[in-house]
């Protein structure tokens, strides 16, 4: 039969280096909001935390789940919309209060740095 030739593609690091940069930079920053409830108990919402956030220590998922109770809201995370819209959905699955907002709402926000 006649197939289209497939070929053979070769990247170049530097190409897919300057199309990641491309396509980051044209991202904002997006905040990822937890909200308090009075359902969960702290230890339920650091190990959700901890399990979805692999960069969040116990110690630092703690700070985050005590401001949410004491203020109403924390930022658990500042990062581009993809990955603020993979941690808020996986947070909510888990039955926590989760939201996200663009950085630049916030007072001393990134921009778009």
């Amino acid at each position: 039969p006649d197939l289209p030739d497939a070929g053979i593609a070769i990247l170049d690091k530097e190409e897919v280096k300057e199309k990641m940069r491309e396509q980051f930079g044209k991202e904002k920053w997006w905040r990822v909001i937890l909200h308090n409830d009075e359902v969960h108990t702290f230890e339920y919402v650091n190990t959700c935390l901890t399990g979805v956030c692999k960069h969040l220590t116990r110690r630092k998922a703690y700070a985050i789940t005590w401001e949410a109770h004491s203020s109403g809201k924390a930022t658990i995370a500042c990062v581009w919309k993809a990955e603020a819209e993979r941690i808020c959905i996986a947070l909510q699955q888990k039955g926590l209060t989760v939201s996200i907002a663009p950085d630049s709402m916030f007072e001393g926000s990134r921009g778009n740095v």
